[in-house]
Order: structure tokens, then sequence, then C-alpha cells
């Protein structure tokens, strides 16, 4: 079953393009001073990456908030947009309470559940994504409708919309290939602990924590090059465990953080670490970023096989939810 939503993963992307060409605002867009994007696990890194990408042309300040409550700043002049692909992550719902509190515009994405039905009752626009998925299997559908409400208010280039049918088309042209780096790359990683590394965007090496996590059912780690060279960078004095880095590395990362990843790179290798390249391919950002998103997600599937676990099931966080509601 995530073998076909994974493999899914490009025709995803483009029907989540077509939701957000349905879907129009009528919000003041003079009035938002600042934007808040709150969910949580597979419904919130969608905001997760929007707010990367946005970050480097929104003259507005863009937070990604993943708890109970939203920030003080939070008021009439703030946009929240509300990401719970379930429609009842408590957290989200909790948010959404304080934004209606705080007389924020609000707009919602989800597939139904109690948050469908609150923005029903108080009359707030929603998405309405697809249902039956798991959530961390519809990023495709998350990540571009947030771009596409950032979009409403030209937080973001139009551009966004070119570059992601053409990341389409770069997945399904190197769908077999990435299937194979998957492959190859799983078998490297396998009885290790997987430390990943990112040059650029901390969305994608999160990303890929969370797959090794929900599909794999591994713990690793994660970091991204500057911060880690004023801290983690000492602990690699001493290892205690059999671990393998991962570099995600893109064409957008800067020439400095080349230039320490490469002195990084020296001392793994130093203390026999292996480490494996993930190298983006496409033009665009976008682009590149998919690419990177498709290749670790067949990674961490791959990865399940060879750990004999189902990829889809998650009971734990079921029991942990159960439990909540009891109390």
């Amino acid at each position: 079953m995530m073998q076909e939503y994974i493999m899914n993963f490009p025709r995803q992307l483009e029907e989540a393009l077509s939701i957000a060409q349905t879907f129009h605002l009528t919000l003041d867009k003079n009035t938002i001073h600042n934007v808040v994007i709150t969910g949580m696990g597979g419904s919130g890194i969608g905001g997760t990456f929007a707010q990367e990408y946005a970050s480097e042309y929104s003259p507005l300040p863009i937070v990604v908030n993943k708890s109970y409550h939203l920030p003080k700043f939070v008021n009439k002049h703030s946009l929240v947009i509300a990401s719970s692909y379930s429609g009842n992550t408590e957290e989200t719902l909790s948010c959404v309470e304080d934004a209606l509190n705080s007389e924020a515009k609000i707009v919602a994405i989800t597939s139904g559940g109690k948050l469908d039905q609150l923005c029903r009752e108080k009359q707030l626009p929603v998405v309405r994504i697809p249902k039956g998925y798991p959530p961390r299997t519809c990023l495709g559908y998350s990540f571009i409708q947030v771009l596409n409400i950032l979009n409403y208010f030209n937080l973001v280039p139009f551009s966004w919309k070119k570059d992601i049918e053409s990341s389409v088309q770069l997945l399904n042209i190197h769908q077999n290939d990435i299937r194979k780096q998957a492959k190859l790359i799983a078998q490297q990683i396998y009885q290790s602990f997987p430390i990943i590394y990112s040059l650029h965007s901390e969305a994608l090496a999160i990303r890929l924590r969370q797959q090794f996590n929900e599909n794999s059912k591994i713990l690793c780690s994660h970091h991204i090059i500057p911060e880690m060279n004023h801290n983690e960078l000492v602990g690699w004095k001493k290892l205690t465990a059999q671990h393998t880095v991962i570099s995600i590395l893109t064409d957008y990362d800067l020439k400095q953080n080349r230039k320490r990843y490469l002195f990084c790179k020296a001392i793994f290798e130093k203390n026999n670490v292996p480490v494996i390249e993930l190298k983006a391919k496409g033009k665009s950002l976008l682009e590149q970023w998919m690419y990177i998103v498709h290749l670790s997600d067949w990674i961490s599937y791959e990865l399940s096989i060879l750990n004999n676990v189902d990829a889809v099931e998650v009971k734990v966080i079921d029991e942990l939810k159960n439990e909540l509601s009891s109390l």
C-alpha cells in the first residue's frame, strides 16, 4: 500500500494544483501583518516547506507553529493557516480556538473531521483535500495548498506553479532511477543509526527523519549546516554506535556551507562512518526539493522492507491518541 502512495506522488502534485485552482479567497490582503502556519506531523510538514520557500520572498514574517497554542502576537492582523489532514488533531484544533479568540483571519486545510465542521459553523474558508490516506503521504496536497494561500497574499512568486508542474515531469522521467537509488541507499543504511545533514533546507532533513521514523520504524537524527558546526560537530569526537551520515545536497547550497560540509565530511570519514550523498536533480528550487522528497520517501520504504515492518502501520500513535481522549 505504501508503495502505491509513494509511486503516486507526482500525480498527487498534479491533483493538488487542480484543487488550488478551484479554491478562491476573498480575505482583505491589506490587513495581514504576519502569518502563522500551524499543524503537526505529516499534516504540518507542508507548512514547514512553505515557510522556508516563502522566507526568500515574503515581506511579512511567517512562523511555523507546532504546539497547542499560538504565539501571543497573533491578533486581528494575523493570518493563521491551520493544517490537519484528519481534521481531528487536538493541537491544531486548540490553535484554531486561539485564532478565533484573537480575531485572526483563518484558513484551514483538511479532509474533514472536527476542523471541517468548525469551519462550516464559523463560515471560515477551508481547502478540502482527498480522504483516506496516511497524513504523511499527503505532503503534496498540504504543501501546495499553503503555497496557494500565500500566493493570494503575494508572499510567494507566481512562478511556483510552473515549478511544481516541472517537478511532476522531472519525477516521472526519473522514477525508475530514483527507485534504484533508494534500494541501494537503504541497503547501506540498514542496521545503522542514520544522521541526516542538510546544507540548505531543514524541511528536507525533517521530512527524511519523519519518514524513517514512521515508515522504516527506526530512530535517527537530523541537523543543518552551519548550525551543527557550533555544537554537534564536537560530538563526533567519540562515537559509541554504528552510524551512517546522509547528506542532502542541492544546487542552492551556499558556497560557504559547502566548504563547511567538506570539512565535516573529512571528520566523518576519519571515523570510518559511511557518507551517503543525496544529490538533487532539477533546475528550480522546488524541482530539487520535490526530487529529494520523492527519493527520501522511497528510501524509507525500501528500508521498511529490510526491517521487515509494515510501512503504513502507526499503532503507537493511535494508542497515544486514544489514551489522551480518555483522560
